[in-house]
């Protein structure tokens, strides 16, 4: 799983600077840099603070975190169908 590359896809997406998205949250934007780089591990109490920052839900961070063999029993064409949908989610709100 890939907490960080989902947070940082998802501030990308919606447009968002590092240094809003941290204020947002209520972190530092050196800490902010480090989880996206992978180099921290965040709670999952923070992962739903900067996902809230990011105007994205928590179970859609998750599913773009999930790395391939992650989500047993999701065939492939479902997969690409939700990886669709959570994109298309993340483009409205």
């Amino acid at each position: 799983m890939n907490i960080g590359k989902a947070l940082k896809f998802c501030r990308c997406a919606k447009d968002l600077s590092l240094e809003t998205v941290a204020e947002r949250a209520g972190i530092s934007v050196s800490y902010l840099s480090r989880i996206e780089n992978q180099k921290r591990e965040p709670a999952l109490s923070l992962v739903g603070k900067i996902a809230e920052a990011v105007a994205v839900p928590v179970p859609i961070v998750v599913f773009l975190a999930s790395e391939e063999g992650e989500l047993k029993g999701l065939d492939k064409k479902a997969a690409k169908q939700f990886s669709d949908l959570a994109l298309d989610l993340i483009r409205r709100s």
